[in-house]
């Protein structure tokens, strides 16, 4: 028996392979957070699949169809700053890569924060 259905961007496998990972948990929730904000991202601008991540306007529009937000100004406020924020990481790790941020994938992803912990680690010991 499934022990929970999927809802939100990612698919099961993805948040599977999320999982699996060795991270420190605050690290996969961070990865969990640029994966559901990157699909998202993918998501909006479709059916562009290259290029730079959608306008703060589409956002909010896109903010602004979506039923369950529709009466929770305060969660769709913190929202756009989560995007915001994580819109930024996206395009550095776009940048990194040498690619633009809606051509990123969750191995990607998986690959930034997985350096980014074992630069961490190298660097306390």
């Amino acid at each position: 028996m499934d022990p929970s259905p999927v809802t939100g961007p990612l698919d099961r496998q993805q948040i599977e392979r999320i999982e699996a990972t060795l991270l420190p948990v605050v690290d996969r929730h961070l990865l969990r957070l640029q994966a559901h904000c990157l699909v998202t991202f993918q998501q909006i601008a479709m059916p562009t699949r290259q290029g730079p991540l959608p306008s703060r306007d589409r956002w909010q529009d896109w903010c602004d169809h979506q039923p369950q937000l529709a009466d929770d100004t305060e969660f769709s406020e913190q929202l756009m700053m989560q995007f915001t924020v994580i819109a930024g990481q996206l395009e550095e790790i776009a940048r990194k890569l040498n690619r633009t941020p809606l051509e990123l994938e969750l191995n990607d992803l998986i690959d930034q924060a997985e350096t980014n912990s074992r630069d961490r680690l190298s660097d306390s010991g």
